[in-house]
């Protein structure tokens, strides 16, 4: 019966009528076109932020409860635009030095390799402590920009970018534990730093806010920069140069690579007629800093714990030989706990003789 059906499948050849397989292809979608997708995701994650900072703005001249606010949003917006292997949280960002930033709206943290120092008492508190070394960037949240909010964002952001980072092989690492170990070291992966604004303030001036966060970005270190300013519906700035290879303008990397190379500030801005995001400006610069930082996980738990003092054990007849050294007989369990059981005797009859003694 298996040898009648192998002969009749070896002997079927249905007919397949029009069905034309050479031309089954994916339809082509133009690099524009993709692009043009993921605008139009943060475009309409911007418009949902403007009008929970629109419905902030009003609920609090009236002081009712708005519900989650401006910075929630924001939060859970950007999660869900980057990697899984970001997380992003609000708390406390400190260094091994004994120095905090204090409380951050928006912490993109490498929760994969890097403990949390301190938790909070639920999930959803801002206590929890983070260590500078696991941080990828820091927001500053506001419901609409001023003169006053610019400079208390920028505050904080730059302290933040002051705390202490161990210099590391970062440069040649390929992920956070692995990496050339005699490599030279390197300066530490800087933090993205930006502020994140709903809006203007009334009678607020964008052009001279944007004055404003030049201005205080140049009296800083390089290391120190704000890397962006998002107005959200209005505009963006962030920092360009020149490359030196090509002589073409790139975005600012805001690492050792352009510290020698002359900065200038960028601004985009809404245009009667033209599609903008602000928001999708800043993604773009964000995940354009994420895909060129790797982080060094390396002693995080020694350098915000604590020194211990160890005692050494009285005698070396506890000392491990090496493998090649040690005793044949020493490899099996029960003979090496024969051999400290005579070890104890031989130390009570000793002080037994010195006793007597």
């Amino acid at each position: 019966m298996v040898e009648d059906a192998q002969e009749e499948q070896e002997g079927w050849d249905p007919p397949l009528g029009d069905p034309n397989s050479e031309g089954w292809f994916p339809r082509p979608l133009t690099k524009d076109s993709l692009k043009q997708a993921f605008f139009q995701r943060c475009l309409g994650v911007e418009r949902i932020l403007m009008l929970r900072a629109d419905l902030e703005r009003r609920m609090n001249i009236d002081n009712f409860d708005s519900g989650p606010g401006f910075e929630d949003i924001l939060r859970d917006e950007v999660a869900r635009l980057l990697p899984d292997r970001y997380s992003v949280r609000a708390g406390v960002v400190s260094d091994s030095v004994g120095f905090s930033a204090g409380d951050c709206d928006v912490v993109i943290y490498n929760a994969t390799w890097f403990p949390a120092i301190k938790a909070g008492a639920t999930g959803e508190s801002r206590r929890w402590h983070y260590p500078i070394d696991g941080v990828y960037g820091v927001l500053e949240a506001k419901q609409s920009l001023s003169a006053g909010s610019l400079e208390a964002a920028m505050q904080k952001l730059v302290s933040v970018s002051r705390l202490h980072v161990d210099p590391s092989p970062s440069l040649n690492r390929v992920v956070e534990n692995r990496g050339d170990a005699f490599a030279s070291a390197d300066d530490p992966s800087r933090v993205f730093t930006a502020i994140v604004a709903g809006g203007l303030a009334k009678d607020e001036d964008l052009e001279d806010l944007v004055h404003r966060f030049v201005a205080i970005n140049g009296q800083l270190p390089r290391a120190h920069l704000v890397n962006a300013l998002v107005v959200l519906g209005v505009g963006y700035v962030s920092f360009a140069t020149t490359n030196p290879k090509t002589g073409h303008p790139m975005t600012a990397r805001h690492t050792a690579f352009d510290d020698e190379l002359p900065l200038y500030p960028t601004l985009f801005r809404e245009r009667e007629g033209e599609q903008f995001s602000a928001f999708y400006l800043f993604v773009s610069g964000l995940l354009s800093h994420l895909t060129g930082t790797v982080l060094f996980a390396h002693g995080v738990a020694r350098k915000y714990g604590a020194e211990l003092r160890h005692e050494a054990p009285v005698t070396d007849h506890w000392n491990m030989l090496p493998c090649s050294e040690a005793s044949p007989d020493l490899q099996d369990a029960a003979a090496y706990k024969a051999a400290a059981d005579a070890y104890e005797q031989a130390q009570r009859r000793r002080a037994q003789g010195e006793g007597e003694g």
